[in-house]
């Protein structure tokens, strides 16, 4: 058995009958939906059909452990799996090792892990499966990268090197490209580097160019602004790629815009889209159907009076800007860019208009920014795109005066349009960007704007009872979180308001909607506002339910959802501190709950698992699988990462029981 298995077994046993509890019932409930034929099974086979369900689970455990910082038992998992799946170790010290700057213990075991790799990366005779191999050294060099041992990352690139046509092969697969472009965004320019940047376009054009997009994008995500001297120096050398290759296709020029924009260089950006809407117009004339030919590529919606030509134009110039440090370029370089973007807002239809101004309000024009909004025609609905847009953008800048301007003339507008789905988009967006923006007096008066009119059919019920519709709903979710946000005391006006919520969601609501109103809509503004009691109450009967209801990988989505945010409530874990936040922000600014309410809640919690698990076991063990894996941020925060590795170890031991 391995050391590191023996080390996590042991850490497993240690803690009392109460630690594993979470653990055990999740193995016996595991081992009695093996025995259940679920009725429907078509809607819960996996997807990817390769996977036995112990395998998956042990999978998605040492991914967990990894995310949570817990390297040694994430180890341990993945050896667990090395027979069946060869590449799990190495995959499970790319993540662990990704994980180095939040927990910068992880660097040690990262390393002790590279050097006991080091027979299989380097040995000439483990190349029986040239793929294999070439997976093991793309996701360990960008794992050395992320511990900053630059010499062993690019010992396994060179080693990478010494294979037939290997960076063809790697830069046509996305993974393996992404794995690539990060570990060179970190190490930096040597010989065989400089070499794949510069032969990067002329040797596998597109791939080439998209390549040296991940990296330059890897240098921003990990340097930020102010890069360091060779970070500057890798993207100046893959800038000046872009500027000498030849570019064949319109995808590459996008790219060699963006690249320019993150460089600082706004003419040779407009001098791209100069030559793009060039080749865009000889397409035309000679009757060839341009790359962008769909009308719909940018928005899954039905766009009839949409220019695909434009949008493709705008989108790059969009990237390119955002790239761009705006503060460094000239005035006129600013103006210049301004001028191009309000041209190319009015040439196509109100989403292209309303995506154009807030780029323009980042260049500072916002003469530019309020006439393209009121460019879009009164009787386009898209006009509450661009105004939410504007809106949004003028409040980031600061300039919260225009904001109301632009909210006043947007309530004007709704009032004058016959149909009622604008006046709802437009109210609900601008409430939702002033609650972001900490401002719920004015999110409150939006909502007090609204013209509810109810139909003939909803009038007459009312007349009899209480009727909420869903425009009512969405009305009090935003209500609830305005008046959580201004005083979160808990006053009779608020529990009306819970309750009435707490009756009508599940009554109007189903699937993927209702799980997102209970995450967004109720559980964070009510956990934010630290009232855990009120939040945990919905868990019983509405979120459990509304779980209940999905199956398979959607199944393990959903389950997610609720778990990462409950694992987050502070205080809930063993040690009395919250799990670490995920990185979408889950739990950040959450109140700290006392001893006494934290114990009531780790019951609750615990309460909650084991009802949702037992109703996935009833529906057989794919489903019972997918539940597990998706509460899986909520039981290592209530026992600890050791719960996790009993779990996987379990499946390993008896998963054979379990297939399908």
């Amino acid at each position: 058995m391995p050391i590191l298995v023996r080390k996590a077994q042991t850490r497993a046993d240690q803690p009392a009958t109460r630690a594993v509890s979470l653990a055990q019932a999740a193995i016996d409930l595991l081992h009695a939906a093996a025995g259940v034929t679920p009725d429907d099974p078509d809607a819960t086979v996996e997807e990817r059909n390769i996977w036995q369900p112990d395998f998956w689970l042990m999978q998605r455990c040492w991914q967990a452990l990894a995310d949570l910082g817990a390297g040694d038992e994430a180890m341990a998992v993945a050896a667990l799996l090395e027979l069946r799946h060869p590449l799990a170790p190495a995959q499970a010290l790319y993540r662990v090792a990704r994980q180095a700057e939040r927990f910068p213990a992880l660097k040690q075991l990262a390393a002790q892990e590279l050097d006991r790799l080091s027979v299989k990366l380097f040995s000439p005779l483990v190349v029986s499966d040239q793929e294999r191999q070439t997976e093991r050294l793309l996701y360990s060099a960008a794992a050395a990268a992320s511990i900053g041992d630059d010499p062993a990352a690019l010992a396994c690139l060179e080693r990478l090197d010494q294979l037939p046509r290997v960076w063809g092969k790697a830069l046509a697969n996305g993974e393996w490209r992404s794995l690539l472009a990060q570990t060179i965004s970190r190490v930096g320019l040597s010989p065989l580097t400089s070499y794949l940047i510069t032969a990067s376009i002329r040797r596998y054009e597109d791939a080439g160019a998209q390549f040296l997009h991940e990296i330059l994008t890897a240098i921003a995500e990990t340097d930020g602004q102010e890069l360091p001297r060779r970070a500057a120096r890798l993207q100046l050398r893959c800038i000046e790629t872009f500027q000498f290759a030849t570019l064949a296709t319109l995808t590459s020029r996008r790219l060699a815009a963006i690249a320019f924009g993150r460089g600082g260089m706004a003419a040779d950006v407009l001098e791209q889209l100069v030559t793009m809407a060039n080749v865009q117009e000889a397409r035309r004339e000679s009757g060839l159907a341009t790359l962008t030919g769909d009308p719909n590529f940018l928005r899954q919606v039905t766009r009839p009076n949409a220019n695909p030509d434009v949008d493709f134009q705008v989108y790059t110039l969009q990237e390119a800007i955002r790239a761009m440090p705006v503060r460094h370029i000239s005035r006129e370089q600013r103006i210049d860019l301004a001028d191009r973007v309000a041209a190319l807002a009015g040439q196509s239809d109100g989403w292209t208009a309303a995506g154009a101004a807030s780029t323009l309000v980042g260049l500072g024009a916002l003469k530019y920014a309020v006439e393209a909004v009121d460019s879009i025609p009164p009787n386009d609905p898209t006009r509450s795109e661009g105004v939410i847009s504007l809106v949004r953008a003028l409040l980031d800048l600061g300039d919260d005066k225009l904001a109301r301007e632009q909210v006043d003339k947007a309530l004007a507008w709704i009032k004058s349009y016959e149909k009622r789905n604008p006046e709802r988009a437009t109210i609900w967006g601008l409430a939702e960007v002033y609650l972001d923006h900490g401002d719920p007096d004015m999110a409150l008066y939006l909502l007090d704007q609204r013209q509810v009119q109810p139909s003939f059919g909803e009038r007459l019920r009312g007349m009899v009872r209480t009727v909420v519709t869903d425009d009512r709903l969405r009305d009090d979710r935003l209500r609830l979180r305005a008046f959580l946000m201004k005083d979160p005391a808990w006053t009779k006006d608020l529990q009306r308001l819970y309750d009435q919520l707490s009756q009508w969601i599940p009554r109007l609501l189903d699937r993927e909607a209702l799980i997102t109103f209970y995450v967004e809509g109720m559980l964070r503004p009510l956990l934010a506002a630290g009232l855990v009691e009120q939040a945990l109450a919905l868990l019983p009967q509405g979120v459990s339910e509304a779980l209940a209801n999905s199956s398979g990988d959607k199944h393990t989505v959903h389950v997610r959802k609720v778990a990462s945010l409950l694992a987050s409530i502070p205080g809930i874990a063993e040690s009395g501190d919250a799990a670490p936040p995920a990185e979408d922000g889950d739990g950040a600014g959450f109140p700290q709950l006392d001893a006494d309410a934290a114990t009531a809640a780790q019951a609750q919690l615990r309460e909650f698992l084991l009802t949702l698990w037992q109703s996935d076991a009833a529906r057989g063990v794919w489903q019972t699988v997918h539940g597990v894996e998706g509460s899986l941020p909520l039981v290592a925060a209530l026992e600890g990462p050791q719960a996790l590795v009993a779990i996987a170890q379990a499946a390993a031991d008896d998963g054979g029981l379990w297939a399908t």
